[in-house]
């Protein structure tokens, strides 16, 4: 409210590098309806080599050449879908004595990234897991269609090693089981560790790990196991997934007219967006150790 000292503006806010949004590919949206869920298909799986009878010679034979084995699928296509959650902040508004601003806009731009991505790795909106996927799970599930909501992550290393070994097997296991560019998410709490383990590199701004798949170090991200258990201290579960995407809806602002409060001349305001994101095939996790080994 006014008072004796004038009012002016404080320091502009600037959100954290690394934000999960900004680590995701951003696809035209299919109209407002994807805030419902979306479905896709993951062509998953890999390729296989073979040969021409009439074209190979192969030593240690008498000439004859054996048959080629039949071409078996190799790649199985995955119907996948994901659902949408809204982060919102709600806020008091003053009606007079300050500057020009929208009080609960701005509440949600300090708080959004950080709400965003601790949905995303723990799967819970107001309280109730309804976020799918999200990284922090251990069991798949399907809706009554069949389609794959949520996989397992695939652990690839559950006993707590150095941070290079943890880096090494999510990268190896991407370009096995995945081949493109994924994402690696590990907590903010582990970027030094990483850093100091030269496992990080910065390539225009983006943080890549020694195989060149992204680094998201999202400022929710809890560090928490696929059973969603607190990690033994001085570790942290990090996961690794194929290609981000993501939609997100233009920030909606309301006021609420009959929450006015005569006694101080405030009335309530809110601001939310709305989010989805999901992810190809690879789901992948390790426990790693925090700090410089000695």
């Amino acid at each position: 409210m006014a008072g004796i000292r004038g009012i002016v503006d404080g320091p502009d806010f600037v959100a954290l590098p690394n934000a999960l949004w900004d680590a995701a590919q951003h696809p035209a949206q299919p109209g407002p309806h994807w805030q419902q869920g979306v479905t896709w298909t993951d062509w998953c799986g890999g390729a296989q080599t073979t040969y021409a009878d009439e074209c190979i010679a192969v030593t240690g034979t008498d000439g004859a050449v054996p048959a080629a084995p039949p071409l078996e699928p190799t790649a199985s296509g995955v119907d996948r879908g994901a659902t949408a959650f809204t982060v919102y902040a709600a806020f008091d508004c003053s009606l007079i004595g300050l500057p020009d601003v929208d009080q609960a806009a701005e509440a949600l731009a300090r708080s959004e990234a950080f709400q965003v991505s601790r949905a995303f790795w723990t799967g819970q909106a107001g309280g109730q897991t309804t976020v799918w996927p999200h990284l922090a799970a251990d069991d798949p599930l399907d809706d009554p269609q069949g389609i794959r909501l949520q996989t397992g992550a695939d652990t690839v290393l559950a006993a707590t090693d150095d941070a290079a070994v943890a880096i090494g097997r999510l990268d190896g296991a991407l370009a096995e089981q995945y081949g493109g560019l994924g994402a690696v998410h590990v907590p903010v709490a582990a970027l030094a560790t990483l850093k100091a383990r030269s496992l990080v590199r910065e390539d225009d701004g983006v943080l890549r790990t020694p195989g060149g798949n992204l680094i998201v170090a999202a400022a929710g991200y809890t560090g928490t196991g696929p059973d969603g258990a607190v990690p033994p201290s001085g570790s942290a579960w990090i996961y690794a997934t194929g290609a981000l995407f993501g939609y997100r809806s233009d920030v909606a602002v309301r006021d609420f007219p009959g929450t006015f409060d005569r006694s101080t001349n405030t009335v309530r305001k809110q601001a939310s967006r709305t989010y989805l994101f999901g992810w190809e095939c690879a789901h992948l996790a390790a426990l790693m150790t925090l700090g410089v080994p000695s």
